[in-house]
């Protein structure tokens, strides 16, 4: 048996058209693989308001594949962790064909002869799994799918507090075998704990800072008579492979430099950038005229816009020193890098890069200039 595992996905309005794009691959993908289930572990939408607005787009989208698999659905903490009741609500909601994990604390469901699924959604409140009533495996194989981070594995999100905390240690006594999870928008495996667990990362560049490719899980589950000619009685195989999400686009970092007069270089941008990718110009360096360096970062961006699906600006790297290039030391300092500068080579250009920017700071720090 074989099934695709995603999440992360965030489908919303805001980017109504590439994000169902990148859906409409996920399904096309799960075809492709000959997957009998699609398994969602959270955060499908963005926002409850994205999911009220576009699960018409998605019922209609999933209806044209209801003959190649079915779809299941554990709800994260962006369509639930915001709104009063949402479990409750959503259970009242027509998502045409996914079928719906969403009772609380817990569902178990038998999806095929040989596998049950523990879904357990997003909660606001802790999780008292040490009081949980779960009747005992009934498969060869019981998936724990659950939206949240687990101890331990660091989480890199969108600056709120660590959620939903899944122990794993807890839940070993229902006889899991295999965690699928979502809430990290980092592609990991892990398989030396009480329980393996995986997480196949966000479904599409959704925030900045999203590098490498995106991607789903393939999930192979061979069955208790293979494993058993493998020698792994009680312990099911699983072979899990990932697929990569051409639409979804990649995330671009690009630094450029600032030169003191306010001047900006020419980015860099690869030959290979494509429409659904996202671009982020890093400006480094140090400006005398904050304005005019902003005004062509602003020129930039909008050009790019153009050929990409966003661009963005950081200036968190960029300092602004009024008048420091007028002081006698500045000027014989700037006069020594630049003629070191040009006798540089690969990463000593880049060390002398650096050089330049702490060497002003401390010249403009001395003169008790702005900053």
């Amino acid at each position: 048996m074989t099934f695709l595992h995603m999440a992360d996905l965030h489908l919303s309005m805001n980017e109504k058209e590439y994000s169902l794009s990148v859906f409409q691959e996920v399904l096309q993908i799960a075809k492709e693989e000959g997957c009998r289930w699609i398994l969602i572990c959270g955060d499908l939408f963005d926002s409850w308001e994205d999911l009220l607005q576009l699960r018409e787009e998605v019922r209609n989208l999933i209806r044209s594949y209801e003959s190649n698999f079915q779809t299941f659905f554990v709800p994260g903490n962006h369509e639930v962790g915001k709104t009063p009741k949402a479990l409750d609500l959503l259970k009242k909601l027509d998502l045409g064909g996914i079928q719906l994990g969403a009772d609380y604390p817990f569902t178990v469901r038998k999806i095929d002869p040989v596998v049950e699924i523990l879904s357990v959604p997003y909660s606001q409140e802790p999780l008292s799994v040490e009081s949980w009533q779960i009747p005992p495996k009934q498969s060869t194989y019981r998936i724990l799918a659950a939206h949240g981070t687990v101890p331990g594995v660091v989480y890199q999100g969108e600056g709120e507090e660590e959620l939903g905390a899944l122990d794993l240690s807890s839940f070993q006594r229902f006889e899991i075998d295999y965690a699928a999870l979502g809430h990290l928008h980092v592609p990991l495996e892990d398989r030396s704990g009480t329980i393996p667990f995986i997480y196949p990362g966000s479904g599409r560049v959704w925030r900045a800072g999203e590098e490498g490719p995106r991607s789903v899980a393939i999930w192979e589950l061979t069955g208790a008579e293979e494993d058993s000619k493998r020698g792994r009685a009680g312990s099911p195989l699983v072979k899990v492979r990932r697929k990569v999400l051409l639409s979804a686009g990649k995330f671009l970092a690009v630094d450029v430099e600032v030169t003191l007069e306010g001047n900006i270089q020419e980015p860099k941008i690869p030959e290979d950038v494509g429409r659904a990718d996202w671009i982020q110009l890093s400006l480094v360096g140090i400006t005398e005229d904050e304005r005019k360096t902003r005004e062509q970062a602003e020129k930039v961006r909008t050009q790019l816009e153009k050929h990409v699906r966003k661009v963005t600006v950081d200036f968190s790297r960029m300092e602004w020193m009024e008048g420091v290039s007028s002081h006698p030391l500045a000027q014989r300092f700037l006069s020594e890098w630049e003629t070191q500068y040009r006798k540089a080579e690969g990463e000593e250009k880049n060390i002398l890069r650096y050089a330049r920017l702490h060497g002003l700071r401390t010249i403009q720090e001395l003169r008790g200039g702005r900053k």
